[in-house]
């Protein structure tokens, strides 16, 4: 997932996903949860989730989720 905005300040990239953090300065509206939450969603799945800036200008978010073997079903 990626947008095409001003991009996270460096110092704040590992704060984001913080609960209850906004980036100084960004317009209100949020709570500062929902990158909380995801990467708790996330943690609990053995994934990863990173943020990180695009060289052209924006955030971009990279999830990794494990693949796991899929249990046999049962046919009739």
């Amino acid at each position: 997932m990626a947008d095409s905005g001003r991009g996270i300040p460096q110092e704040y990239l590992g704060k984001v996903f913080d609960l209850f953090f906004r980036v100084p300065g960004t317009p209100t509206g949020g709570t500062g949860l929902g990158l909380a939450i995801a990467k708790t969603i996330i943690d609990l799945h053995n994934g990863t989730i990173a943020a990180l800036n695009r060289p052209d200008g924006g955030a971009e978010f990279l999830i990794t989720l494990p693949v796991e073997p899929q249990p046999e079903l049962e046919t009739k």
